[in-house]
């Protein structure tokens, strides 16, 4: 390699972050785009009124791997992580698996990885065009579009078919590539609810998860807040409804479940994830087009855990080090 390519990460959830964090400390300087209001993806932290915030997508990260443990230990050391030892229904054990969260919010844990990066934030990419050896990204504010060497995506299947339909061979890779949706409730609750553990899991056809989001590190403990996330085939069935209605009918579910536990609602809002989980990954790292300029990848690649999302953004980025594109 010459000179040091242009290249584009398109998405800052965790596996662009992890690829442009690799690029840039081996010396690349990538552009990340995204089209969120920060990084992070599904690792997102919403805000309501004064300072109640709420993990609404991602609960926590386990690390297998050393490369993400030492990530995760490194966000704990600078204070953008925490250790989360929630009170469970049995058979869930967080000891186990050593869960760790964003702090003071899930979307903290990225700030690491992001920092110093030329992260270009509420800058959606509408188009991505082959143009001579390398690409043109328009975005919505800059429909003139800008040229880079290289492409990475780390956008869901969906968008990524969507974005890169001219491109056949990856077209045909991704096609068996799939993705659930999800839908988030977020519930501020007037009291405590007593006796209830902070995380319940069970085997509900509607509601797959249910946590005391004020029991995390660094929460304002003053709000009783809660997160309960839609199984995958609840939130396939009513994926078009507006937020008001989902919301409703998963209050509804959560009583069901907490009984008389329940405290009294004071807030309840909705989210909907619309690619949320990864059913069937890919298989494999990464993808590369067939003239090496355009690589794709994500937690659909390997897997449903942010994890594999780490790695397969690495992966990418150790591709292109290692000199797979040519100039």
């Amino acid at each position: 390699m010459n000179a040091s390519p242009r290249i584009a990460i398109i998405g800052a959830g965790m596996a662009g972050l992890a690829c442009a964090r690799a690029l840039q400390d081996a010396g690349f300087r990538p552009a990340v785009f995204d089209k969120g209001r920060g990084p992070g993806g599904r690792l997102a932290t919403r805000r309501l009124d004064g300072d109640i915030r709420f993990d609404h997508g991602a609960q926590y990260v386990t690390a297998h791997g050393a490369a993400f443990r030492a990530t995760l230990a490194a966000a704990v050391e600078a204070g953008a992580a925490a250790r989360w030892r929630p009170s469970t229904t049995p058979g869930t054990d967080p000891a186990a698996e050593d869960w760790v969260t964003g702090a003071p919010g899930m979307s903290a844990l990225v700030k690491p990885l992001a920092a110093g990066l030329d992260l270009r934030i509420t800058c959606e990419v509408t188009a991505a065009e082959r143009k001579g050896a390398g690409w043109l990204i328009r975005t919505a504010d800059h429909a003139a579009g800008e040229c880079f060497d290289l492409v990475v995506s780390t956008v869901p299947v969906p968008q990524a078919r969507l974005l890169f339909r001219a491109e056949r061979d990856i077209a045909q890779a991704l096609c068996d590539v799939t993705m659930a949706p999800c839908w988030a409730l977020m519930v501020v609750f007037a009291d405590r609810a007593a006796g209830v553990p902070d995380v319940v899991q069970t085997d509900s056809d509607t509601l797959s998860w249910l946590g005391r989001n004020t029991s995390k590190p660094g929460r304002d403990a003053a709000h009783e807040c809660w997160v309960a996330h839609a199984t995958p085939d609840w939130s396939i069935r009513h994926l078009e409804l507006e937020r008001e209605p989902a919301a409703a009918l998963l209050v509804d579910a959560a009583q069901r479940m907490l009984g008389d536990a329940m405290p009294r609602v004071e807030q309840a809002i909705a989210h909907r994830w619309r690619y949320a989980r990864t059913v069937n990954p890919l298989g494999r790292p990464c993808l590369a087009s067939r003239h090496d300029t355009l690589f794709l990848g994500g937690d659909w690649a390997l897997g449903a855990r942010v994890e594999c999302a780490f790695d397969s953004g690495r992966a990418i980025a150790q591709a292109i080090i290692n000199g797979r594109w040519k100039p």
